[in-house]
């Protein structure tokens, strides 16, 4: 009996023990499904969350597109009146160096007429104190009066290139190029200076070819260039010497010097004596005014007719100022 009654509590403690067993099993697996409804409920929680702010940065996103399109309009915009500006500051920049260029152009112009204008006033002056103070023959008046009337027409022109220069917005240097022979341009010069050298008891000679073959330039300026370069050596040269013309030719060329017998220039001078206004150290000997441009104006002259200057010189021995310009071509 207690044998039977042992085994039976045995069996019971073991049943007792399967279903604690069971239990505890379905206890931790309601645990686990308990946590894992937890565990999705967050998951849910935190996908839904990123759902709102996916939402909200979707909307920022519209937001900075709209604000990026607007900017990029603004940009637009700008970089369109940026090329205007940049447009109308080319404009602006071209325009004052038209203006510049003009007002250079009108200086340079202005002063190359007023300085010419000097050397007729000078000649007519000149044939004027000759009339008053000999008694001449009636070929030394015809000639005076020849160098009066050269000298004078030479003022008109010089005149109204400068009433031109003073009017114009427009300034362009205009040659009125003709095939023309220089004897004519340089028997006129010589008689709008000889006046001048007898005032300074100077001896103005010209020993220049009478067969010059013709060349193509605006006679105006041509003479202006020679006038120039006979008025600078009578001015510098002492009483007593001689200024002489030449002109020679070659196939290509026709040349023009006009020697002197004066103070003569330094060597390192030579190279400058072209360059606009420079004054040397060697005075008029009348005590004439100078500028520094007569030798410039020249240069400038005989280089737009495609010639070239040059000057030959020594202190104390005089100087030779040369002008060489080609042969007009037969057509």
């Amino acid at each position: 009996m207690y044998e039977i009654l042992s085994v039976f509590l045995a069996i019971l403690l073991l049943v007792a023990l399967v279903l604690l067993l069971k239990y505890k099993k379905k206890a931790a697996a309601a645990d686990k499904f308990l946590l894992i409804e937890k565990e999705a409920a967050q998951i849910k929680n935190l996908y839904e969350n990123l759902k709102r702010g996916y939402k909200n940065l979707e909307a920022q996103n519209e937001s900075l597109k709209e604000k990026i399109s607007s900017l990029e309009q603004k940009l637009k915009l700008l970089e369109k009146a940026n090329l205007e500006l940049l447009e109308r500051k080319e404009q602006l920049q071209e325009s004052k160096e038209k203006l510049e260029l003009l007002h250079k152009q009108k200086q340079e112009m202005f002063a190359m007429a007023l300085h010419d204008i000097k050397n007729p006033i000078s000649a007519i002056k000149s044939y004027l104190d000759l009339l008053d103070s000999y008694d001449l023959t009636a070929s030394e008046q015809q000639e005076i009066m020849e160098g009066l009337m050269a000298s004078s027409e030479k003022i008109v022109r010089l005149a109204r290139e400068i009433t031109e220069v003073v009017i114009s917005d427009d300034i362009t240097e205009n040659f009125n190029l003709q095939k023309t022979s220089l004897n004519d341009i340089i028997h006129s010069v010589y008689l709008q200076n000889v006046a001048y050298a007898e005032n300074k008891k100077i001896k103005l000679i010209n020993k220049s070819s009478n067969k010059l073959p013709p060349v193509n330039v605006d006679p105006m300026r041509i003479e202006e260039a020679i006038d120039n370069y006979v008025n600078n050596a009578i001015k510098y040269s002492e009483e007593g010497s001689e200024v002489i013309i030449k002109s020679y030719f070659n196939p290509k060329t026709v040349t023009v010097e006009v020697v002197d017998s004066g103070p003569g220039i330094r060597e390192e001078d030579v190279e400058r004596v072209f360059d606009k206004g420079v004054i040397l150290d060697n005075k008029p000997t009348g005590g004439e005014t100078r500028n520094g441009i007569g030798l410039w104006i020249v240069k400038h002259i005989v280089e737009k007719h495609g010639g070239k200057v040059w000057v030959k010189s020594k202190l104390g021995r005089g100087s030779t100022f040369g002008l060489e310009l080609p042969i007009a071509q037969d057509e």
